[in-house]
């Protein structure tokens, strides 16, 4: 995969406290759970290619 990216996001004060419990709740980072999101609605969406190892010789 490439260099990580920092994602910036607007949400509702009251929601991204109600998911920052809920992460901890589950033992994770709200971080590791957008992230994980992220690949589950890629791979739903037809974009699960991304994913594949790359192969040699390309960039």
């Amino acid at each position: 995969m490439g260099k990580d990216k920092l994602f910036t996001a607007k949400v509702e004060e009251n929601l991204l406290t109600s998911f920052k419990h809920a992460c901890a709740n589950q033992d994770t980072t709200a971080s590791q759970a957008v992230r994980a999101f992220m690949r589950e609605y890629v791979r739903k969406h037809g974009q699960a290619d991304l994913f594949a190892s790359p192969r040699r010789g390309r960039k």
